[in-house]
């Protein structure tokens, strides 16, 4: 029985030592969301961060603990400066009637007081219960076993995967939910902890200290053996081998990389071969379940070529394309390929950190992808892919996390092919808690990629896979709300693969509410319309957007809800909904054309939106755009009020960051921030007509740069029309003349942003530059053929742009009560089919 600590944990200091040497990100991001509970629900000090087990073979387990009287205090966990022995016992039963192995090692200060116990000579495919006892404490007693002998027939495996825990992302209810599920095992995709600009050994064994005082991660490692690999967070987002992605506390990478590495090996069941030796650490392995399934293992960090063209989201061009880049790096890849021809296991794993399926964002002609995954890497995954169709790989299944959210992929040799055949099936679980702001990009960007059989991004879980000789099974579980720690958790979606047929195919018939939006007179599908579901009480359940066939899967508990549906050139609608278990509740969601308005109340859909309901949207059948009342962007911190800052066209969401329109700047705007000027400051946003054959809003101010300028801009929208109507008086109400530089900015913040000036076409520099446009417009679009403009009543201006923002600038001197108008349509449009996003502004 475990001794109550004689000087428990106080949840003061629990919360003053959570604090630790926190780097740039601020200590109450990383405490705000501890709950209060934690710290009465540490374990018995010195095991307050409990027990784990992990890297089973079928004759051993790696055991592990710390010690740490005092967890989040950085320095030392509080605990003294001398090795400390810790008794360990293995037996074949919880009450330990039946010791089986049993020891003593020393915790060290040197490795953090953490105990690592490789325990062999175990029988094969069995249960074992474990624990450990130092300073006359026990710790809780864990639950652990073994695999099946390599070769030996196995009849059934069930196990989890899992990745990406931001602590800052909530209390993981996902948790909780998977340690009361039987399992085998857990099969960790990476991202256990989240950095901060601080690379010092310290810090990250901090973060791993306070990662564990969760409860519920802590179960799920006490109830489980742990397969671990790790993605980027474990050490800096998106590095790549011995390339940072950002400067850090200013420490040579490779420091940082030692560090990372080192906390992660003494924070986590591994073995001793996995040691790390600087910044270097063995992670790729292979793991049996007697013949039933062999796991490779990845490491797509430590040896992968650095990301091409700067990484993010981009079009693949160049040095995409070169074969000698690589995830794996060439060793790992060659193991890798090695073993999948000489495995004799039924199912064939491939365990690695991110979504080896193609993804194309660009619903155009174009392509833009996600450089840091797969797609970044094209020849590589080819050589792969290729491999297992040519070696005819038994049951290959690719397991990956990193993105935030639920996929089912059809893995082929040729992508661009929707006929191309099958020759791998992937699942991509969602986040145990870290959001998935993409969301709405993945979802428009669906109709592009017909290979992908299932997504959604709305929640967060993990994966269960229960796996037999003749077909694997995928439990895609989510939890309704990842901030709430007593969360319910279901299955979303539940997918099956059969022995010797690649590709899944889904085998329920799905929970919740399932909804296509539609067109009431055309009955055309509707994409990218907003649908949000609410409790009884109107607080928000969730919200998604429809995909390119109108349809939603918003799933809900049995209950009764209401359901409203908004998009762009649409009227709202509210719906009631009743789910009820083990049935979808189908709804049939028709819309009207929207009348031409301006007023508070609603908001323009889209993951860019900033608007809030008080601000003021003017809208017809076309497009949306609203303008600020009260919100404020930080870029244009204080002079917000009476510009643009959500703008779509129907059938799409708003991509846009602002429109800055107008500035009135006493010197012309030059350098990178040129767009950023804060020169016009609005007092007064009114509605002038709200409906009608057009309806109007006015915007009154000054210029906070040029002294006597009044600043009057007032927005039209009519019927059948896809643009508002600006137009800025600008009056001198002093008795000087003055001259100034005006125009407005224009700053898109989508996937796939670039910039257009007529005469030029896309602008690809980053260096802002000067461009005399050859007819009367700018713009910007994105990867959802959705083009923004700004077009000018005429070109007697010169554009100044880089590639992802674009400004229009003129000089204008005004005597005293002198008045200038600068008059233009601010446009949102369907970029058509063409390769020219931009063709579509000179046709308007």
């Amino acid at each position: 029985m475990a001794v109550p600590d004689p000087s428990p944990i106080s949840r003061r200091r629990f919360l003053t030592i959570a604090g630790g040497t926190a780097g740039v990100i601020a200590v109450s991001q990383l405490v705000a969301e501890l709950p209060a509970a934690y710290a009465d629900e540490l374990d018995p000090a010195p095991f307050t961060l409990g027990v784990a087990s992990g890297e089973p073979d079928h004759t051993s387990v790696v055991l592990w603990t710390r010690l740490a009287r005092d967890p989040l205090n950085a320095a030392d966990g509080g605990m003294p400066p001398e090795p400390i022995p810790v008794r360990w016992e293995v037996a074949r039963d919880p009450e330990f009637r039946h010791v089986v192995r049993s020891g003593e090692v020393t915790a060290t200060p040197t490795a953090a007081h953490t105990v690592h116990v490789l325990v062999d000579d175990l029988a094969p495919d069995r249960w074992y219960w474990y624990r450990f006892s130092a300073d006359g404490v026990s710790s809780r007693t864990g639950r652990t076993r073994t695999m099946p002998p390599p070769g030996a027939k196995a009849d059934h495996m069930r196990f989890a995967f899992v990745s990406c825990q931001s602590w800052a992302g909530g209390p993981y209810p996902a948790y909780r939910d998977l340690a009361g599920q039987e399992l085998d095992f857990v099969v960790h995709l990476g991202d256990y902890i989240y950095e901060t600009t601080n690379g010092s050994l310290t810090e990250f064994r901090r973060l791993h200290a306070l990662y564990k005082t969760s409860p519920d991660l802590r179960a799920a490692h006490a109830r489980f053996p742990f397969i671990m690999t790790w993605d980027d967070h474990e050490v800096q987002n998106n590095y790549a081998g011995a390339v940072p992605s950002g400067a850090g506390d200013g420490r040579p990478f490779l420091e940082r990389r030692a560090n990372g590495y080192q906390a992660y090996y003494e924070h986590l069941p591994l073995r001793p071969e996995q040691r790390p030796t600087g910044p270097d650490m063995l992670m790729y392995r292979r793991v049996d379940f007697g013949r039933l399934a062999q796991f490779s293992v990845l490491d797509t960090r430590q040896y992968r070529s650095d990301q091409a063209l700067g990484g993010g989201r981009k079009e693949p061009t160049g040095e995409v394309f070169d074969p000698t880049r690589t995830m794996t790096g060439p060793e790992q890849e060659r193991w890798l390929l090695d073993g999948l021809r000489r495995s004799k296991a039924r199912w064939n794993v491939i365990a690695q950190q991110t979504i080896m399926a193609a993804f194309d964002y660009d619903l155009g002609p174009g392509q833009i992808v996600n450089l840091d995954q797969w797609d970044g890497y094209p020849p590589a995954r080819s050589r792969i892919l290729d491999f297992i169709a040519t070696h005819r790989v038994s049951n290959p299944v690719v397991l990956g996390g990193d993105w935030h959210t639920h996929w089912v992929n059809d893995l082929k040799t040729d992508f661009t092919d929707p006929a191309a055949k099958t020759v791998a099936t992937e699942f991509v679980g969602t986040s145990i808690s870290s959001g998935a702001g993409w969301d709405a990009d993945v979802r428009a960007g669906l109709a592009a990629n017909p290979h992908v059989r299932f997504y959604n991004g709305s929640y967060r879980g993990y994966v269960i896979c229960d796996v037999t000789e003749r077909r694997w099974r995928a439990d895609l579980r989510i939890v309704l709300d990842a901030r709430d720690a007593l969360s319910p958790a279901y299955t979303i979606a539940a997918f099956e693969v059969r022995d010797g047929v690649p590709g899944a195919y889904r085998i329920d018939a799905g929970d919740g509410i399932v909804g296509r939006v539609t067109d009431a007179a055309t009955g055309a599908a509707l994409p990218n319309v907003q649908v949000t579901v609410l409790r009884a009480d109107g607080s928000r359940l969730v919200a998604s957007t429809t995909d390119p066939s109108g349809e939603v899967l918003a799933f809900a508990p049995p209950g009764g809800y209401t359901v409203t549906v908004n998009g762009v050139g649409y009227e709202p609608v509210s719906r009631p909904a009743t789910v009820v278990q083990g049935a979808p509740t189908k709804l049939d969601l028709r819309l009207t054309r929207a009348a031409t308005t301006a007023g508070t109340g609603r908001v323009i859909p889209g993951p860019q939106a900033e608007a809030k309901a008080s601000d003021l949207v003017l809208s017809n059948d076309l497009l949306a755009l609203a303008v600020s009342t009260g919100t404020d962007d930080p870029q244009l911190a204080g002079v917000t009020v009476g510009k643009p800052l959500d703008l779509a066209a129907v059938g799409r969401l708003d991509q846009l960051d602002w429109i800055n329109l107008p500035y009135a700047s006493a010197t012309q705007p030059r350098g990178t921030n040129a767009w950023q000027q804060r020169t016009v400051r609005s007092s007064a946003v009114e509605v002038l007509s709200a409906t009608g054959p057009l309806a109007s809003v006015r915007a009154t101010g000054v210029s906070t740069a040029v002294a006597d300028l009044q600043v009057v801009t007032t927005y039209t929208i009519r019927p059948n029309e896809p643009w508002v109507l600006a137009e800025s008086v600008f009056t001198n109400v002093g008795t000087a003349s003055r001259t100034f530089w005006t125009g407005d900015a224009l700053d898109h913040d989508g996937a796939g942003q670039r910039s257009g000036i007529a005469g030029h076409g896309t602008i690809t520099s980053s260096t802002p530059a000067d461009y005399p446009p050859a007819a009367p417009w700018i713009g910007m679009t994105g990867s959802d053929r959705q083009t923004y403009g700004l077009l000018y009543e005429d070109n007697g201006f010169v554009a100044y742009a880089a590639y992802n923002w674009v400004m229009s600038q003129r000089q204008i001197t005004l005597a005293p009560g002198g008045t200038f108008t600068l008059r233009r349509r601010i446009v949102a449009v369907d970029s058509g089919a063409g390769a020219d996003p931009f063709a579509v502004l000179g046709q308007l």
